[in-house]
């Protein structure tokens, strides 16, 4: 592997090292901060829908910046991976692909139809609400945990001459 591609592969992977547990602690403060706003007696329904009509857009186009920035470090780390990396890059690679397709099935086809049915606010909730929700926080919680999967892979160090240092005491050698 030449110095330049370690580079590359090197800030690739830092990226993804970045990106990966932020997404993560981002979705589970976001469920905290929901959850205790949903059962929060000082709010109403009408409210607490208003809330989740402005909380989840936002963690949706958030979700989906970091997705963009994660595959394509997982595609660039995958391609400049050295040989012996090439297993577990795609790996990452793989779960990432998976965790977003997930992502993407619960906005269009979860989120999008639940989101309508609290608009306007303060609306009963029907079963039909109930079963969207239940599939939304399954989702969710799937492709969390997809990508807390990934993030310990990539978290691992990667053992070659650029990445790490040679440990001390032993003259040099690894």
């Amino acid at each position: 592997m030449s110095q330049s591609t370690s580079k590359l592969f090197s800030v690739s992977i830092s990226v993804l090292r970045f990106l990966l547990p932020a997404w993560i602690g981002a979705a589970v403060l976001f469920v905290i901060t929901s959850v205790a706003e949903q059962t929060a007696e000082d709010f109403g329904s009408v409210i607490r829908d208003q809330l989740a009509t402005i909380r989840f857009p936002l963690y949706y186009k958030f979700g989906t910046v970091i997705y963009i920035g994660s595959l394509l470090a997982c595609a660039v780390a995958w391609k400049t991976s050295a040989k012996q990396h090439g297993r577990r890059a795609t790996i990452i690679l793989l779960l990432m692909v998976v965790s977003a397709i997930v992502f993407a099935w619960d906005y269009f086809t979860v989120y999008s139809p639940l989101q309508a049915l609290i608009i306007p606010p303060g609306q009963v909730r029907t079963q039909e609400f109930i079963t969207l929700h239940n599939w939304s926080r399954h989702a969710n919680e799937l492709h969390l945990m997809i990508t807390l999967a990934a993030c310990v892979l990539a978290l691992i160090p990667f053992t070659n001459g650029f990445a790490l240092a040679p440990v001390a005491g032993t003259g040099g050698k690894r």
